[in-house]
């Protein structure tokens, strides 16, 4: 599998997992191992609407990848087949922009 987004929304594709903040990376093949639990992707806040978010949080599938520590780097879904490669910045950078939105 490939990893990334379609870069058209203007929010990052963020993901919350264990207490760790994840988010998708491009350009990433990838393995998907078995499930392990539920990550969760924040509402959108890219709105003036005085910090409100544009709609509630969403839960989704989380799953392994293969050769990865699930502290560094999961993958999410509503199914193996569709799951998306997120990542742990490995230097602190912010997210790229992404398809959550």
């Amino acid at each position: 599998m490939r990893g990334g987004g379609d870069g058209t929304a203007s929010c990052a594709y963020l993901v919350r997992y264990e207490g760790r903040t994840y988010s998708d990376r491009a350009d990433v093949d990838f393995e998907v191992a078995e499930h392990i639990g539920t990550a969760v992707l924040p509402p959108c806040d890219d709105t003036s609407n005085a910090g409100e978010p544009a709609g509630p949080a969403t839960s989704v599938t989380a799953y392994r990848v293969v050769g990865w520590d699930p502290g560094k780097a999961i993958a999410v879904g509503t199914s193996p087949r569709d799951a998306v490669f997120v990542r742990v910045s490995p230097d602190g950078s912010p997210a790229r922009r992404g398809h959550l939105g």
